[in-house]
């Protein structure tokens, strides 16, 4: 599997009109072991919790491991599972831009955090980064029951938003341009919603990122 999502203008008729193409791309992921994964996250969330509060991220959440989001990078643990995923994302990475006939990046950086929701908590619409520099973010469910991530077309979010719904599944990897907006719906279920979280750029700007090419 390995969906490539497209939202592209028609061709405008006037200077003045609007016009987009951006994308983002879906991938199952079968070599990381969710389960194993979920379990490391969740005795790593107490540690997680210590750091200070740095913000929210515009995500709505209060006291999460998503809140701490610039103290560390979950790229940086020592565990099999985080390891296999950072692959994964360079893998995909390249393909996304081998599909889209770009170039090969010379550099690219990583840096990462995880969210663990608990039943009727969701994420408000949010965008990672919207600058002169702002490259590519993604999404990795670990652990997840009946939710969905909504992403909205940049320029269309305000009368009659243009929405693209991923259903959220175990092991899906999702690759969007920084700058789109999305959100979740409400996680209902006994079980935490586990996601990894991160940002890719191209140049050293972000703080803890980690050099991966």
């Amino acid at each position: 599997m390995f969906k490539l999502i497209n939202f592209k203008s028609k061709p405008k008729n006037n200077p003045f009109a609007p016009e987009w193409d951006n994308h983002l791309v879906e991938t199952k992921i079968t070599n990381v072991n969710t389960c194993k994964l979920a379990t490391f996250l969740q005795k790593k969330e107490k540690d997680i919790l210590k750091l200070k509060i740095s913000n929210d991220g515009y995500t709505g959440l209060k006291n999460h491991t998503t809140t701490r989001h610039k103290e560390y990078n979950v790229f940086n643990f020592k565990n099999t599972e985080i390891t296999k995923l950072k692959k994964e994302i360079i893998k995909v990475h390249n393909k996304f831009l081998k599909k889209l006939k770009y170039k090969p990046v010379k550099s690219l950086y990583l840096k990462g955090w995880f969210n663990i929701m608990r039943e009727n908590e969701f994420i408000k619409a949010h965008a990672h980064s919207w600058d002169e520099d702002t490259y590519l973010g993604g999404h990795f469910c670990v652990q997840c029951n009946n939710t969905s991530t909504y992403y909205i077309n940049p320029i269309n979010q305000l009368c009659e938003p243009a929405v693209y719904k991923s259903k959220n599944k175990k092991g899906k990897l999702t690759l969007f341009q920084n700058f789109i907006p999305h959100y979740t719906d409400a996680h209902k279920g006994k079980d935490k919603r586990i996601t990894v979280a991160f940002d890719l750029c191209i140049i050293p700007i972000i703080e803890k990122s980690i050099k991966v090419i």
